[in-house]
């Protein structure tokens, strides 16, 4: 580490798990007061801050840390595993996890405010976790400004300068793809798709998902097989009744989320439609609820725990580090198969 850089106060916890050995985490545990280190290496790593000249994030070293995971809503299964897996990664890091739901959904939403982030970085809190929020160029600058480390869950939009927030995603587009994979396997050609939002970035990937594989397969793209609306339990319904009673209906529907899913397969009950028998329907998230439905859902699993724990973890990696590369985090989604899909019937071939 340049002494210049010591005496101009840029000393990071990085410089000193370096000179001292050790990982940033043992180097963080030690600023921490944590008791899970040996003395000797305390003592080295001490040693070492004092050298370097380093100076914790806040003055108040005594208080406890703790991190914010800012959702827009609660009420769906969703954001409850995420919210899992970020307790969860809290709890190993011994800091405490705050939770703030705004209930704001839709297209007026803007996410996060400045004076909420700002209220945030006052109360000395590590950093901001927001699930599912519209993230533009302001949210980063005010990240910076406020010297506040952002975590973006799942953004429904980001913006074209966001450079140093950090997103974490599932595959959305292979996950789109692998659902329409398995139908296609099953030998279903006419395959409808209930798509969410079309201004939200996850569903819009799922979407292209679905397109390309059909294109692999040499099947065009009928545009009647496409619906797109809200994640809502209702529009899935809705959605899934205009495919149904279309003069040619889909065999097969892809539903981008798992509250779709379920309405669909609610239109088909009420239309008398037999699921898998007539109907297969797929669904994305693999949150509870797919394995709730009669029958049950089979969907594309995102690692909705694991989003969580890796945004605690990043966040902190973040707060000890401002100056840790901010790179985006996709985690991988794989298939689930279940009761609602099944081989095309030769009617519907």
């Amino acid at each position: 580490m340049p002494e210049d850089a010591a005496r101009q106060g840029r000393v990071t916890l990085k410089d000193v798990a370096e000179k001292a050995g050790v990982s940033l985490a043992t180097a963080s545990k030690v600023m921490n007061g944590r008791a899970d280190v040996r003395d000797s290496t305390r003592q080295e790593v001490a040693e070492v801050a004092r050298e370097l000249g380093y100076q914790p994030k806040r003055r108040d070293t005594d208080r406890r840390r703790s991190v914010m995971i800012h959702f827009d809503t609660l009420t769906s299964p969703y954001a409850l595993q995420v919210l899992e897996g970020a307790e969860r990664a809290a709890r190993r890091a011994d800091v405490d996890l705050l939770v703030i739901s705004v209930d704001e959904r839709g297209e007026g939403y803007a996410g996060p405010t400045r004076a909420q982030m700002a209220d945030i970085a006052a109360r000395g809190i590590e950093g901001l976790i927001a699930v599912t929020s519209p993230i533009g160029t302001q949210h980063a600058r005010w990240s910076k400004d406020l010297k506040l480390p952002l975590i973006a869950v799942d953004p429904v939009t980001i913006g074209p300068d966001t450079k140093g927030v950090v997103t974490i995603s599932a595959t959305n587009w292979e996950g789109g793809s692998l659902a329409v994979q398995h139908l296609l396997d099953l030998g279903h050609r006419r395959i409808g798709i209930i798509g969410g939002p079309e201004g939200s970035v996850p569903a819009r990937q799922r979407v292209q998902g679905y397109h390309s594989a059909l294109a692999q397969a040499g099947i065009p793209v009928d545009t009647a097989l496409i619906q797109h609306g809200s994640f809502g339990y209702e529009d899935g319904q809705r959605n899934a009744e205009k495919l149904l009673r279309l003069p040619e209906p889909p065999t097969a529907i892809f539903a981008v989320a798992d509250t779709l899913g379920v309405g669909a397969l609610r239109a088909a009950r009420q239309l008398g439609v037999s699921v898998p028998e007539e109907l297969s329907v797929v669904s994305f998230d693999d949150t509870m609820i797919a394995s709730w439905t009669h029958p049950q859902l089979t969907a594309v699993r995102q690692p909705l725990f694991s989003m969580g724990q890796v945004a605690v973890e990043r966040l902190l990696a973040l707060s000890s580090d401002p100056g840790l590369f901010a790179h985006p985090f996709k985690l991988e989604t794989h298939l689930v198969q279940r009761e609602s899909t099944a081989p095309v019937s030769p009617q519907g071939s």
